[in-house]
């Protein structure tokens, strides 16, 4: 398979915003980290913040497919993408939180929370690329 610019430039730019979504939730769970847990809780907080970030960025990957081909956007696309982020979560977060390596409640609070204001970016960003492949198909 050829990957093409449009391709790249459409997983860059979900990554991109996956990315920036990911920092603020880390850079406004900092506080509330260290006042309620711990300072040493913080890396914690990170890997949970990464976990839904890496969740997010493999299930961008049949979204930004849909934009660059300009298909139009099907249920199943956006079924796959959903599935991938579910499934990514599922096997990071079980191990992590089994492993005694981070803090078990700090990681799986702070996986939830960024994985719901990921979801909603993302949610918000493939609704545009809809909007914007109607609008020139017309």
């Amino acid at each position: 398979m050829i990957i093409s610019g449009r391709l790249l430039r459409s997983y860059a730019a979900l990554v991109g915003v996956a990315s920036a979504s990911a920092a603020g939730v880390a850079c406004l769970g900092y506080w509330p980290t260290v006042r309620f847990a711990g300072e040493d809780t913080v890396g914690s907080m990170l890997v949970g913040c990464g976990v839904s970030w890496l969740a997010s960025c493999i299930g961008a990957i049949p979204l930004a497919r849909a934009l660059s081909e300009r298909s139009a956007l099907t249920v199943s696309v956006i079924l796959a993408s959903t599935a991938l982020r579910f499934v990514t979560v599922l096997l990071l977060v079980a191990p992590l939180a089994l492993s005694g390596w981070v803090d078990r409640t700090v990681l799986v609070l702070w996986v939830a929370v960024s994985y719901m204001v990921l979801l909603m970016v993302d949610t918000a960003f493939a609704v545009h690329g809809i909007k914007r492949l109607i609008e020139n198909d017309s």
